[in-house]
């Protein structure tokens, strides 16, 4: 449950960075900078397609 909490919370944060034309959003794990958080839920675990491991907590970070 805290899980699925986390992983709607970033894909709010996300949608509300996206909407900016000046910020978005990178991976800490690969450095790539994404237009959408990439986390996903993958047999009950969080995890990163772009590092292609799972993660314990989202990845993704808003670019300054």
């Amino acid at each position: 449950m805290r899980l699925m909490m986390a992983l709607a919370i970033s894909l709010v944060l996300a949608g509300s960075a996206s909407s900016r034309s000046e910020s978005g959003l990178f991976c800490t794990l690969t450095g790539q900078r994404i237009p959408a958080c990439c986390c996903q839920l993958k047999d009950g675990h969080l995890y990163c397609p772009l590092a292609k491991k799972t993660i314990e907590s989202c990845c993704c970070k808003l670019v300054e």
